[in-house]
């Protein structure tokens, strides 16, 4: 519907602008005024994806950004993206890559 694809822009602006704060899709929901479950519900009859997807895509676009053309080290840059822990950034980039942040630099 138009109501979810206007959400889903304010969303996304919103996500450009706090990817970076650590800032949760609870949060991000929050301050648009719904809940998470309607920001989801919206997002994936938008794009396909659910919220919490497409903050985690943004991350971590940034991040093989960072490691591809910075010397920046790997905790610093999960910290830059609003990771609690160098652990927590690993864990997730993994997960969502198939590599480590320095395995994911070594072959760039």
């Amino acid at each position: 519907s138009d109501g979810a694809r206007k959400l889903v822009a304010r969303f996304t602006k919103l996500m450009e602008e706090r990817f970076r704060t650590g800032a949760g899709v609870g949060d991000l929901a929050a301050e648009l005024g719904v809940t998470a479950t309607h920001l989801t519900r919206c997002c994936r009859a938008t794009c396909g994806r659910s919220a919490i997807d497409l903050l985690q895509d943004r991350r971590i676009f940034e991040a093989r950004k960072l490691l591809s053309e910075t010397k920046l080290p790997v905790n610093q840059i999960g910290e830059s993206l609003g990771f609690h822990s160098a652990a927590y950034f690993t864990r997730a980039f993994q997960h969502l890559t198939g590599a480590s942040p320095t395995a994911f630099r070594r072959s760039q």
